[in-house]
């Protein structure tokens, strides 16, 4: 064997050929991950990354590779050695920014967002509202407030930062400056759809300027492609406008419009979700709950779990308890999901699947509750109590209370058509496919409340159910009955969910500003002749309640 060379023209040229060799093993990897070979690429990265540990982008590209190739735990861990190593490049942080935001570890999320501040100046204002976005899906309000100011400071006619920024304050419950910014927006862009609606979202601010609105609306979508995302937007917004100002013939056919344009844009079968709940009944029974899990700490704080359809009220309900002062706001965290998917070394589609249900058996029940309570519990901010609104999480109370025998959960109720209708009008994007046709809706509403009827049986007192109409009604009764439910005393700020601070990023984030109002007459009242396939999916034979059948 040949000795290694040791002089020095030897020692300029052994980095040089370090960095070839590194170089060569960079494009293998990255042209296994071209040709979407993903444990190939995986296994290309990992050597990169093994070899140089500091490396950021060799485990960002490693991360990226294990969860193409299904390997959920390696993507997380590989996620979190990135973040460890600190990539100081923009286009390496913004990768490893949406990584941490699909893993829904918001902490490390934060911080990283910190350290970019350190080297923005390489970035500009498309760049600043990236990241922005994620972090507003992750509830970093304030944290993408920051990057938002700063690309608006770079470009004030930035129509996407304007937007965004416009968004997040109608967020935090800056109603004047959310204005302000959607204006502005729709200004530099008078074809944003997207701004006009979330626009029209504040129209209980500017009643008189409604007219005003849905000509502008009317005329804009003119001038966009028919069954377009931004048709799509435009017939919402009309809808809103012209249901507001009681002219509900022109209002029903832009409802129909939109819905129709956005179904069709959905590849979506209601029966495979319909399965998917029978399924979640008939594995998470009783003898499967009352397993194993974690030890309840007492010194430690504990979630409160508020799930039901999405318009049943959960908003107004978490941000009433958040006036409590040993409740804090936790919003609509993925946390549960994510840790059930590392627990499960899988992904799957949505919070739950038939391969997720399929792994239950191997996962390491008290584990995922330690788990759970290690990545969370910092929600809770100092609070003896904090709140997990995530909707969805109605799939998973099974699998949560199994994990959280300390666990205590509420059931946000709307009557049918009422919750249904409002619905069916909310314009959510992918994430709720069932809410565009009439049917699917009935069906899915029909399959919940199955669903939930089973947790009540073998969850018995853990579980309660609040009906949004008597809270409105009859605020401070059902409030106390809420407390009681938690073991807390009545405290009468729980009665002012206007309250300043805090973040409300649903659809009722303009709304529950308002305050409590008693419930009017029925929004779908002046559509009920157009209802007719939902009426018959929800099984109503007077849904008016006047005696006469629909």
């Amino acid at each position: 064997m040949t000795p290694p060379a040791t002089g020095p023209e030897h020692a300029r040229a052994a980095p040089d050929d370090a960095a070839a060799t590194r170089a060569r093993a960079w494009a293998r990897a990255n042209a296994l991950a071209a040709a979407r070979d993903w444990p190939g690429a995986a296994d290309a990265y990992a050597a990169l990354a093994g070899s140089e540990p500091g490396d950021a982008a060799a485990w960002i590209g490693l991360a990226k590779a294990s969860g193409r190739a299904g390997r959920y735990r390696a993507m997380h861990a590989a996620a979190l050695r990135a973040h460890a190593a600190g990539p100081r490049e923009w286009p390496h942080a913004l990768a490893l920014a949406r990584l941490l935001r699909d893993l829904h570890e918001t902490r490390a999320l934060a911080a990283l967002s910190t350290a970019m501040a350190g080297f923005a100046e390489a970035a500009g204002p498309d760049e600043f509202v990236a990241l922005a976005d994620l972090l507003v899906d992750e509830d970093l309000h304030d944290e993408a407030l920051t990057w938002l100011d700063r690309a608006v400071d770079r470009a004030p006619s930035h129509a996407p930062a304007r937007y965004v920024r416009g968004s997040t304050r109608l967020f935090l419950g800056d109603m004047a400056g959310a204005r302000d910014d959607l204006r502005q927006a729709i200004a530099a862009a008078p074809h944003f759809a997207h701004a006009h609606r979330r626009l029209s979202q504040l129209r209980a601010q500017d009643r008189p300027g409604a007219a005003a609105r849905v000509e502008r609306l009317r005329d804009e979508r003119a001038r966009v492609a028919p069954g377009s995302e931004h048709d799509i937007h435009f017939s919402h917004a009309l809808f809103d406008e012209l249901h507001d100002l009681g002219r509900h013939d022109e209002a029903w056919p832009e409802l129909e419009r939109g819905m129709r344009a956005k179904r069709a844009t959905l590849r979506y079968d209601v029966e495979d979700d319909l399965r998917l709940a029978e399924a979640i009944r008939d594995r998470c029974d009783a003898g499967f709950i009352t397993g194993a899990g974690q030890v309840p700490d007492a010194e430690a704080p504990s979630p409160v779990f508020i799930v039901g359809l999405f318009r049943s009220g959960s908003t107004v309900l978490e941000r009433m308890l958040g006036g409590h002062p040993a409740v804090a706001e936790g919003g609509e965290s993925m946390g549960f999901a994510a840790a059930l998917r590392l627990a499960a070394d899988h992904r799957g589609r949505g919070p739950v699947d038939a391969g997720l249900l399929g792994r239950l058996d191997a996962i390491d029940w008290p584990a995922l509750g330690r788990d759970f309570m290690a990545a969370n519990a910092w929600r809770a901010r100092g609070r003896a109590l904090w709140t997990e609104k995530l909707p969805t999480n109605a799939l998973l109370l099974g699998c949560i209370a199994r994990a959280l025998p300390g666990a205590r959960f509420i059931h946000a109720v709307r009557a049918p058509m009422d919750v249904c209708f409002s619905n069916l009008r909310m314009l959510y994007g992918g994430f709720a496919p069932w809410s565009y046709d009439q049917r699917e809706l009935a069906a899915w509403h029909q399959a919940h409340a199955r669903l939930m009827a089973h947790w009540h049986a073998v969850l018995g007192p853990r579980l309660l159910d609040v009906r949004h109409d008597a809270l409105l009604r009859e605020p401070e009764a059902v409030m106390r009955g809420v407390l009681d439910h938690l073991g807390l005393d009545f405290d009468p700020d729980v009665l002012r969910p206007e309250r300043s601070g805090g973040a409300v990023a649903t659809a009722s984030a303009a709304q529950v500003r308002a305050g409590l109002r008693a419930p009017g007459p029925p929004e779908w009242r002046p559509y009920l002749d157009r209802l007719g396939p939902l009426v018959a999916g929800l099984g109503l034979d007077d849904p008016t309640g006047s005696g006469r059948p629909a």
